[in-house]
């Protein structure tokens, strides 16, 4: 051990502190993912059929409304005579429209949502290990390496090691 050349403890210590920025580093950068994956899963799983459902609710009333305002006009019909109702009828081939796209859009949304969710469950796992990594492995190798510097500078000061 008499030979051991400990010149640059300095650069070790310098390694130690870049292990320790690039654990605060990952977890950061982990909780943020875990975060966009969490807020993906809820927006294609929970608030995109959930407008879609208000949409249909609000197209259905149109829809109703113009079906009324159409027979209301058509009622007041005599025998014989012949009342356009375009505006009417157009209304409520608009609204019949927008309910069917708004059934399809619901039918849409759940096949996205089961898809965005098996994507987000593929996403958790290299997720995971990117935690594990910032959380255990890499606040391990710092205080190995912590310990190991203290030893050389022990050797370094010819002090016995643990002083």
């Amino acid at each position: 051990m008499s030979e051991a050349d400990v010149h640059s403890i300095e650069s070790l210590e310098d390694l130690h502190r870049a292990v320790v920025h690039l654990s605060e580093k990952l977890m950061l950068q982990g909780y943020q993912l875990r975060s966009i994956v969490t807020n993906a899963e809820r927006h294609f799983s929970q608030e995109c059929p959930s407008y879609w459902r208000g949409q249909l609710r609000r197209a259905e009333q149109h829809l109703s409304e113009a079906l009324d305002r159409l027979s209301r006009k058509q009622s007041t019909l005599r025998s014989g005579d012949a009342v356009p109702a375009t505006e009417e009828k157009k209304q409520v081939a608009r609204w019949k429209a927008r309910v069917r796209l708004c059934h399809e859009r619901i039918d849409r949304a759940r096949s996205v949502a089961v898809e965005m969710e098996q994507n987000c469950d593929k996403m958790k796992g290299p997720i995971a290990d990117l935690m594990e990594l910032a959380e255990v492995t890499l606040p391990q190798a710092s205080r190995r390496l912590s310990s190991l510097i203290e030893r050389l500078q022990a050797y370094q000061n010819n002090l016995p090691p643990g002083q």
